[in-house]
């Protein structure tokens, strides 16, 4: 059964790592910093372009920019540095699978590692160079120290201060604010958590998370104190208040509506676990720990000015825990309608998604349907690529076996879901990637301006009227080799190239800077309705 689950996850986590350029939004911008710390070595301010990015620490950063180092030329670096994605929720699906087995015992950590697979927030987010899957990873690896402080004070303390630290080196104070939190109320909460050994172990946590805590906070003051308090200040409480502006704001009712599909299936199995185990699940040493974790996450979420789906990463992990408990002794309807669901949805799905991929082949070019042409090119040429169609293929033959050999009323039957999840994605991940990438990846906007650079110029501005966003400024310095200076107005500029970005409200209209300037170049990504890139240059310079 461990030898099943490490196939399912490897078959999970690696499928479109690597393949594909940095995508809008959050992968492109996280590589632009990526990317510096590749080629500066400097990992005390992440920079963006040539800008301070102070958004989030740099542990993901670090970590990502060393695997560049690690595996380039053998890989791009950019696919080098997305296997560090594949790091961080490695060590979240490990954690998950012993804190599962802490909780309820031996022959059930398989199962939270499978509930965790089976989450669609997981499938979406967790293939992305994202520093969220390092704060999951932190948060699932404190909370397992946290219970293992009930055995152990040494382990308990390193495993809950590590994880503290690595959260916290991965978006700042939400990670270790819930981590302190729920081991702060455990002991008001329950006598059996008011004992010296406990209180010795948060000691010991304490001391190892300092230097995660501490070496990278102090570099940064010591370095710039306006970015220390920009990054303390602004990114951490400013954005929870949305007082600085950052993030989407949290829309009416928006995780009312996002919280049944990011939770699914485990918020719907956790919430059957605790009713039908209700007479003992209460009492579970690890149930406590998941469950507090649980509610102070999601009320912080609540309560937050700013959302996103992926804000929910980091508080999956405790509610497959919680869920881990009760699949065994879910009805009998419940498995088969989770069995025959799965089969016909994802059966469904995967052929659709092989009757495009041999259309495409056939044809020369993907069906020219106008659904389709809304978010993927219809002049892509596909070709064949045979380790795509093997790993394909391979998945494809494991999901069959699956469905044959675990059948209802076997709990194993459930195995219908993640297996489709991984099915599904793998296909997309493999025969359909080079279309996908063709419509999300800035590589050719950005070689198609660089090849319209006059060939003598001073710099590049760009307005902030019309400025470049953080994901284009990072793809536009990797892919070009540009790094813009910005300007309040065109005449405020020494530069005699200007490149704007004219947002959706302005389509159809003719940008114009003046007299002064004259229009070179205009290009946007495949079927990008939304931006455009315009390139200026100044009446009479040279080039």
């Amino acid at each position: 059964m461990l030898l099943g689950a490490i196939l399912i996850a490897v078959a999970y986590v690696f499928p479109g790592l690597v393949g594909h350029d940095p995508w809008k939004q959050d992968e492109a911008y996280s590589f632009g910093v990526i990317y510096n710390m590749y080629r500066t070595g400097d990992f005390v301010v992440p920079r963006l372009a040539a800008d301070p990015f102070m958004e989030k620490p740099p542990v993901y950063y670090i970590t990502a920019a060393g695997m560049a180092n690690l595996l380039h030329p053998w890989l791009p670096l950019h696919d080098a540095a997305r296997l560090t994605t594949a790091i961080y929720v490695g060590l979240t699906l490990l954690f998950t699978g012993l804190l599962t087995r802490a909780t309820w015992g031996g022959g059930y950590g398989v199962l939270g590692v499978l509930l965790m697979l089976s989450t669609l927030e997981l499938m979406q987010n967790g293939h992305y160079m994202i520093t969220d899957t390092a704060l999951m990873a932190g948060v699932v690896m404190g909370l397992y120290g946290l219970l293992r402080t009930r055995e152990s004070i040494g382990w308990g303390g390193f495993w809950l201060g590590t994880g503290a630290g690595l959260a916290f080196l991965s978006k700042g104070l939400l990670g270790p604010g819930i981590l302190g939190l729920t081991g702060l109320l455990l002991p008001v909460l329950f006598r059996t958590w008011r004992d010296s050994a406990y209180f010795k172990a948060l000691l010991a946590a304490v001391a190892w998370s300092s230097p995660w805590v501490l070496i990278w906070p102090a570099a940064l003051s010591l370095r710039d104190p306006n970015l220390f308090h920009l990054w303390f200040w602004d990114n951490n409480f400013g954005r929870y208040l949305g007082t600085a502006g950052l993030g989407p704001p949290a829309r009416h009712h928006f995780w009312l509506r996002t919280l049944p599909w990011v939770t699914f299936p485990v918020l719907p199995v956790a919430a059957w676990t605790l009713w039908c185990r209700r007479t003992e699940v209460f009492i579970n040493e690890g149930v406590r720990v998941t469950l507090m974790a649980s509610i102070l996450g999601w009320s912080v979420l609540f309560a937050s000015e700013t959302a996103r789906d992926l804000y929910a990463l980091p508080l999956l992990a405790p509610l497959a825990v919680i869920a881990a408990g009760a699949v065994r002794r879910l009805p009998g309807w419940a498995v088969a309608a989770a069995y025959w669901g799965s089969a016909v949805l994802f059966g469904l799905l995967a052929g659709l998604l092989w009757l495009l991929w041999v259309y495409g082949l056939k044809a020369g070019h993907p069906p020219q349907i106008g659904f389709i042409g809304r978010y993927l090119p219809l002049d892509f040429h596909p070709v064949w690529r045979w380790g795509a169609f093997a790993v394909a293929f391979a998945l494809q033959i494991g999901w069959v076996w699956i469905l044959a050999t675990f059948r209802p009323p076997r709990p194993g039957a459930l195995l219908a879901w993640p297996a489709g999840l991984i099915l599904a994605w793998g296909l997309v991940a493999t025969i359909h990637l080079p279309w996908i990438d063709r419509a999300k990846s800035y590589r050719g906007v950005f070689t198609e301006l660089k090849q319209a650079l006059p060939s003598h110029y001073r710099c590049v501005a760009d307005l902030e009227s019309m400025p470049l966003r953080e994901s284009e400024r990072g793809m536009l310095h990797y892919v070009a080799g540009i790094t813009t200076e910005h300007v309040k107005r065109p005449e405020d500029t020494h530069c005699d190239l200007i490149l704007v970005e004219a947002p959706a409200s302005l389509r159809g209209v003719r940008v114009d800077l003046g007299r002064q300037w004259r229009r070179i170049w205009d290009g946007h990504r495949p079927v990008d309705r939304r931006d455009r890139f315009v390139l200026f240059q100044r009446v009479g310079a040279p080039g």
